[in-house]
């Protein structure tokens, strides 16, 4: 097996370097991919400085995309005979402002003089303030059609003014309400289809009596329908002679005082008398559900207080006080141990388990004494396979001659 020697590393977190190292440590921190090195020594084996020493963090890759931060300056400037040809090639400074030299710059001017034939091409043309003076009209007539909402046409060629007659189609084009004067105010003066609020004296054609529709009902309508049903024989004049809404022989019934009223008996005496329970219905079913005070034979589910815990009295005693018993009398002891004949198998059904547990103790090593109660510990050592490299202190292992395998060494983390 391969011996595994590991350096401090940091897998994840922040960048940069440990905050310490000892002289010479090497540490590698995978979050910017640098290894770092303790330099110098202050006396006790701790690094003065933390230099980063390798990996794409501090270093340029030959391959892949990496970031060069800061201005760099080459101390070697390549040769004229070493100028880039190719697409991948740098390019020296020189070498590009040698080819800059002759190009224009990017914002530059020309005179008319330095286009060819410019100045001839713009002599024969009119200016753009300038009027036509040798034409009197077009030199090809031109017609104007209106078109849309309008139609008519005619024919122009710049000799002399032109009318042209419009006609508007019929019906090829709508108007808002506001365009119309006076439409919105005649329309705001009418009411609504749907529900209108009419005000003033509303007037309508009369129905027919006895019509039963949706048709509107006038006054007249509503008059008519009272005549034909009739007075019957409950005369206003006849029965409310006071024309107070009451009725009269009513009024005079209110007005009757308690004393005035003749025949009534002094008093209302009750009178005394019993039923037997037969008479009283569902009283008997009632009592034959009920239990007896004394030796009742009770069914179903009897409940009743629970007693406290302890008490030893005449008090009925429910499960729930028996299981608090119970339980007090094996004081949370588990499933396997709760009972008499578990205890006993526990203990191995042996009488003088105490006595068998202590001297089986008797023998054993005390923990307290970390092996130092070891008859021979020589021999301890020996059956350990340890030898001599056990009693070496640990700041000083000495290993002399033969092999190692499958140590690792690891520096741990930052």
């Amino acid at each position: 097996m391969a011996n595994t020697i590991q350096l401090k590393r940091r897998a994840s977190g922040v960048a940069g370097a440990p905050a310490a190292l000892k002289s010479g440590e090497l540490a590698h921190n995978e979050v910017d991919d640098t290894l770092y090195v303790g330099k110098g020594d202050d006396g006790s084996g701790n690094a003065t400085s933390i230099a980063p020493m390798a990996g794409a963090g501090g270093f340029l890759a030959l391959i892949g995309t990496q970031t060069v931060g800061g201005s760099k300056t080459f101390s070697l400037v390549p040769k004229s005979s070493q100028d880039a040809s190719a697409a991948t090639d740098l390019v020296r400074k020189s070498q590009l402002d040698a080819g800059l030299a002759t190009k224009a710059a990017l914002s530059h001017s020309h005179a008319i003089a330095d286009v060819t034939g410019l100045q001839g091409a713009l002599d024969g043309k009119l200016g753009s303030t300038a009027n036509a003076v040798s034409a009197s009209k077009l030199a090809a007539a031109r017609s104007i059609t209106l078109a849309g909402d309008l139609s008519g046409s005619v024919s122009f060629d710049g000799s002399a003014n032109v009318t042209i007659t419009a006609a508007v189609v019929d019906d090829s084009h709508a108007h808002v309400i506001a365009n119309v004067d006076g439409l919105q105010l005649a329309l705001d003066a009418k009411a609504p289809l749907a529900s209108p609020a009419l005000t003033g004296t509303p007037n309508a054609p009369t129905a027919i009596s006895g019509t039963n529709t949706t048709q509107v009902a006038t006054t007249a309508f509503v008059q008519q329908a009272i005549v034909d049903f009739g007075p019957g024989d409950m005369l206003k004049a006849a029965y409310d002679a006071n024309n107070d809404g009451k009725v009269d022989a009513a009024e005079v019934a209110d007005a009757a005082p308690w004393a005035g009223i003749t025949g009534k008996p002094t008093s209302f005496t009750p009178a005394s008398h019993s039923h037997p329970i037969s008479q009283v219905t569902g009283l008997q079913a009632a009592l034959d559900a009920k239990a007896a005070l004394a030796s009742p034979a009770l069914t179903g589910t009897p409940t009743a207080p629970t007693a406290v815990a302890g008490t030893n009295t005449t008090q009925l005693a429910t499960t729930a006080f028996v299981a608090v018993a119970i339980g007090a009398l094996i004081d949370a002891a588990p499933g396997a141990m709760d009972t008499l004949n578990e205890l006993a198998a526990a203990l191995g059904d042996d009488p003088n388990f105490a006595s068998t547990v202590t001297n089986a103790l008797a023998g054993k090593l005390a923990a307290a004494s970390n092996l130092a109660d070891l008859p021979n510990k020589t021999t301890a050592r020996s059956n350990l396979g340890l030898g001599s490299m056990a009693t070496q202190a640990a700041t000083s292992v000495a290993i002399t001659g033969g092999t190692i395998n499958g140590v690792a060494l690891d520096g741990g983390t930052f």
